[in-house]
């Protein structure tokens, strides 16, 4: 699991440290995978990281299509110092995430006696994991917001 966090938080400084939008894309398709194993080992059932991925990949391959058609000759470019600065800091941070036997026994992973699979799935061990997933998505619409230029769009109004 942590292995997962620290991949995450590495996608999360190449996704700020990249500036064109095939790497930005990318990034975000391998981030939205690695949230979908974590939810998937972390939750009771399965069954919310499925969907998340599949609405996740509907949305990535609907952006992928307009970008491509947009800057079809962009060419990668390399990354900030500082934005892998900050990426190692957070996975320093992710790593350090209590990992005790009481930690694990209270987020549920240890009991394999699940009756009620719909109250386990919002259990309070889970609230940081939906924390997590509400502000990255959060971050994530912001980032879009404000990369796109509205008057530089292609679909802009003409003056005839």
């Amino acid at each position: 699991m942590t292995l997962v966090l620290t991949l995450l938080a590495a996608l999360g400084g190449l996704f700020l440290a990249s500036g064109t939008p095939h790497m930005l894309i990318s990034a975000l398709l391998a981030s939205t995978l690695l949230v979908v194993v974590a939810l998937g080992l972390l939750a009771p059932s399965p069954w919310l990281a499925y969907i998340l991925f599949l609405i996740f990949l509907g949305g990535i391959l609907i952006l992928f299509t307009y970008i491509s058609s947009l800057s079809a000759n962009h060419l990668f470019s390399g990354a900030k110092l500082l934005t892998f600065a900050i990426s190692a800091a957070i996975a320093f941070t992710t790593l350090s995430v209590n990992k005790t036997p009481a930690a694990v026994e209270e987020w549920g992973l240890m009991d394999h006696n699940m009756s009620m699979p719909m109250k386990e799935l919002f259990t309070p061990a889970l609230y940081p994991l939906y924390l997590y997933l509400f502000v990255y998505l959060l971050i994530t619409l912001l980032y879009v917001v404000v990369v796109m230029k509205v008057y530089y769009a292609p679909l802009r109004s003409s003056s005839l």
